[in-house]
């Protein structure tokens, strides 16, 4: 099944508008295992919220019903006989148990997260059918308070983590976005959550090299999604805590690094950690992009160019990295020189560094600036 697939960024752009639509339509996102999609449903999503009705997030309810390990009736309320007004006998849900823990939060607006909406079996999908029909808005045939939204969240069916199709029925009633993994939004929340500096600077350096998994692996292994390196940071961190700053990474933490983000993506952390102190910071690159130090080494260089291209944070930056990144080995300059552009395009950021200009007209063939 193929969504639209979309960055933090840019979903975070679109909510506004879906918010500002007549009714405001479900939304379901997916992605891979760990990806951070329940956390962009407790963040972003209910600060946005709170935004678009100028009120605070606090202002805002968040109730989560975790899918995977119910079933359809605990969520629908219990039909129980009764009679009607004419003396009819017949039967009538309970009132759902979601409906009455939204209503104990004592919030006239919130978000409802459906999480594991697509781990959920077919018959969960359906009584879910009317709380994912923004006309409906109910579950179990008792509306839900016209002030709260609802969102879902799934893996993608080829994670192996159980995720179905969502029920053609249901497909037209919701939007469905594929979150795709952006370094830079996972490098801000990084910083923000006390990851490890070493973990997110290696992240970042190593992107293009495969560090982060893009899906799980065939064989039973561990790898590294954006959930797995942060539990190995807690484990770096404390390490360091116990052992010293400046002590020895040795086969003891590098065993339980690799425990949580598998071999491949370990190897990749330990090297950089072994070199890192070999090629200049971000911070010194935009100092001085004329005088920071360049190594002699090519794999160094590339970590070096990698260090520039993360340092670009607007178009003033985006000319300092530049200008660092043109002292770099001839074939460097050429692929990091693009990536860095390619960077600055999808984000909006204009350079009036004259090298900037000079290298597009001599290379506008090998780059294609999207927004």
């Amino acid at each position: 099944m193929t969504h639209q697939i979309t960055t933090i960024a840019e979903l975070t752009e679109t909510l506004p508008i879906i918010y500002g639509a007549k009714v405001i339509q479900p939304l379901v996102i997916t992605g891979m295992t760990g990806g951070g999609k329940s956390m962009f449903c407790k963040t972003i999503i209910r600060t946005t919220y709170a935004n678009s009705l100028g009120l605070l997030p606090d202002d805002i309810g968040f109730v989560t019903e975790r899918l995977a390990s119910r079933d359809a009736a605990e969520v629908a309320g219990v039909a129980l006989p009764f009679k009607d007004d004419q003396g009819n006998l017949t039967t009538q849900n309970t009132k759902p148990p979601l409906i009455t823990t939204i209503e104990r939060t004592g919030k006239t607006h919130g978000v409802v997260l459906l999480d594991e909406l697509l781990q959920a079996n077919t018959d969960m999908q359906k009584v879910l059918g009317d709380a994912l029909d923004p006309v409906e808005h109910s579950i179990g045939g008792w509306p839900l308070p016209s002030g709260w939204i609802v969102v879902g969240t799934g893996n993608r069916t080829k994670d192996k983590s159980g995720a179905n199709r969502l029920l053609a029925h249901l497909l037209d009633r919701v939007l469905m976005f594929e979150l795709q993994f952006d370094i830079h939004s996972w490098s801000e929340w990084a910083y923000a959550n006390d990851v490890h500096p070493l973990i997110i600077e290696c992240a970042k350096a190593y992107e293009d090299q495969g560090f982060f998994a893009d899906s799980v692996p065939s064989s039973d292994e561990q790898y590294c999604s954006p959930r797995s390196l942060t539990r190995a940071s807690d484990h770096l961190t404390a390490f360091l805590k116990i052992k010293g700053q400046d002590a020895y990474l040795n086969s003891t933490i590098r065993s339980l690094v690799a425990a949580n983000i598998g071999h491949g993506a370990t190897t990749m952390l330990f090297k950089y950690a072994d070199i890192r102190d070999e090629v200049p910071s971000e911070r010194e690159i935009q100092r001085n992009p004329e005088s920071a130090f360049v190594p002699d080494q090519t794999g160094h260089q590339m970590i070096a160019g990698n260090n520039a291209i993360t340092s670009a944070i607007d178009g003033d930056t985006v000319g300092q990295a530049f200008k660092y990144i043109l002292r770099l080995r001839t074939d460097l300059q050429v692929s990091l020189g693009v990536r860095l552009l390619k960077v600055a395009g999808k984000n909006g950021w204009v350079s009036n560094e004259p090298l900037v200009n000079q290298f597009l007209a001599k290379h506008h063939d090998l780059i294609t600036l999207g927004v």
